[in-house]
């Protein structure tokens, strides 16, 4: 296997001397801004681990374990501090269980390719590259890692003999082999000496979704109570606050599951996923909140000492409801597709306008050349899998189109739910992306704005957004005509006199688009106006 290129590699050395990789790959092509700050933090502190030396910032030492609890044979990369006189293996020996200390946590995971056993490095990297693109947000980041296969084979010896069930023993055993050989372009580097594996970062605070992680296969997922809420044909119609404005936790947790849940099924529709519903789904408690117009949140501390201390920082009117992790994404592009086979996307309801906005950009970006390139150069996909990935994607958007403002419902936006601002929806003490509309790929609005008497919905978040791009687009093209003259989130009667309208229909005008002084979200003026905003 040929490395990638990457934008940053930091080399570490084995205990014989080869040189290990670690390679973050380059950003999607032309699209630097759909990774947050975090991210890229996070991207360099998976380069930074040193798997045989390494110490975490705090001090604490990593210790690399094999995984004997499930049944891809992948090592757990633990941080701890080791006792006086403990070797690393010694440690490992004693904590391959899937318990362990509450000072011993996992930060990150690797694992390598072994296509037979439902187990793709190419496809963890896909999930989160996808997943920042269309800003769904609930993979963590993942880099590319190669390691030394003497320094493997210590550690597979030791899954072998620690192994919980024949599955696991079976595959840490063919994997042991494998190391003997060392042949396998899929699994090895070009001279033979390495693995080359995903390394990705382990969520906080995980665990298993509610119900959900508990049913037995796809057929299950598709007949839950949850699932039934995507797939109920009427409008969504949540009250997500009370009388006197406090959020009911209970309607707040219904929209953010009915937008995970679409996006899960969109994602793994996409990265043809096998092994979803087996297990395989997993939450986080996050906390809600609305501070100055805008949705906030955080992520629930997992240590219960340091959760109470961060009580004492949230605001008492925030809830607490469970988010979606996508995390055991390894499954994807090499056998089956559990979300096509049962046709999930098929029966969706209800999405994030946002994320159709997305996926329609994510189409036309996979027909360059360059894209294609990417993913074959930085994300270790085959042609075969840029294929398939593309195939997919060109369904779900017939799939999506096909079925929009007649059983699709673009109403899953959590923002317009909880009649706030569509800014950000990032960790609240996170500094992200840029909430200016005109340069960010989160513009998006929830009904139409325009025209009062051809339907428009005109919430004020939504005329804003509009307002704000069409001032954006005015001043890159120089056209004054298309100008709202000013932001106040209001459409006047009636419409016309009404600057918003005039420009509207300005703007159509000038984009030879029909003319009718309404924009909708996914429209073809919609698309028009974040483009010439320098939107996505």
């Amino acid at each position: 296997m040929k490395m990638p290129t990457g934008q940053e590699t930091i080399s570490h050395a084995a205990p014989n001397g080869t040189v290990e990789l670690a390679i973050r790959p380059a950003a999607f092509p032309g699209h630097p801004e759909i990774y947050s700050k975090k991210d890229i933090e996070k991207e360099r502190e998976l380069a930074g681990i040193d798997f045989y030396n390494g110490k975490t910032k705090e001090g604490l030492d990593i210790v690399l374990i094999p995984k004997t609890y499930s049944t891809s044979p992948g090592i757990n990369i633990h941080s701890v501090r080791l006792p006086a006189g403990t070797s690393h293996l010694g440690y490992a020996a004693s904590h391959t269980g899937k318990a362990h200390s509450s000072g011993d946590n996992v930060i990150a995971k690797y694992k390598q390719s072994i296509p037979t056993h439902f187990t793709y490095s190419p496809s963890i990297l896909g999930y989160y590259h996808l997943s920042r693109f269309l800003d769904t947000g609930h993979v963590e980041p993942a880099i590319v890692r190669t390691m030394d296969v003497a320094a493997h084979k210590s550690l597979a010896d030791l899954g072998k003999s620690k192994a919980i069930g024949s599955n696991n023993r079976k595959q840490w055993t063919e994997l042991r082999a494998l190391d003997d050989a060392h042949s396998n372009s899929t699994l090895y580097t070009e001279d033979g000496k390495q693995l080359y594996g995903a390394l990705q970062a382990n969520p906080t605070g995980e665990q298993s979704y509610p119900h959900l992680s508990d049913l037995g296969g796809a057929g299950a997922f598709a007949a839950s109570a949850e699932f039934g809420k995507v797939t109920n044909s009427n409008l969504l119609k949540l009250n997500c606050k009370d009388g006197s404005g406090k959020l009911n936790q209970a309607a707040v947790q219904q929209i953010v599951q009915v937008k995970d849940l679409s996006e899960m099924v969109l994602m793994d529709f996409i990265m043809s996923q096998a092994d979803r519903f087996s297990g395989n789904m997993h939450s986080q408690k996050i906390y809600v909140w609305i501070e100055n117009g805008a949705v906030k949140h955080k992520t629930k501390k997992g240590d219960s000492t340091k959760a109470a201390e961060q009580l004492k920082e949230i605001p008492p009117e925030a809830v607490l409801i469970n988010r979606i992790i996508m995390k055991d994404n390894d499954a994807g592009l090499i056998s089956g597709n559990s979300a096509k086979s049962y046709h999930l996307l098929d029966k969706i309801s209800h999405m994030d306008p946002k994320t159709y906005n997305r996926l329609l950009d994510l189409q036309k970006e996979l027909q360059k050349p360059e894209v294609a390139q990417w993913y074959q150069t930085e994300l270790l996909f085959t042609p075969t899998d840029f294929k398939t990935m593309k195939g997919n994607v060109d369904q779900a958007v017939e799939i999506l189109s096909s079925r929009k403002d007649k059983s699709l419902f673009l109403d899953a936006n959590v923002s317009a739910a909880l009649e706030a601002e569509d800014k950000q929806e990032q960790e609240s003490d996170t500094t992200t992306k840029s909430n200016d509309v005109s340069n960010t790929p989160l513009a998006v609005i929830a009904g139409s704005v325009g025209r009062w008497e051809k339907g428009a919905r005109n919430l004020q978040a939504d005329v804003e957004t509009v307002q704000r791009l069409l001032q954006a687009a005015a001043q890159r093209l120089q056209a004054p005509q298309i100008d709202p003259k000013g932001v106040d989130g209001k459409i006047a009667r009636p419409p016309a006199t009404s600057n918003t309208v005039v420009a509207i229909e300005a703007f159509q005008s000038r984009s030879n688009i029909s003319i009718d002084g309404l924009i909708d979200p996914a429209s073809q003026t919609w698309q028009a106006l974040l483009q010439a905003a320098g939107g996505s």
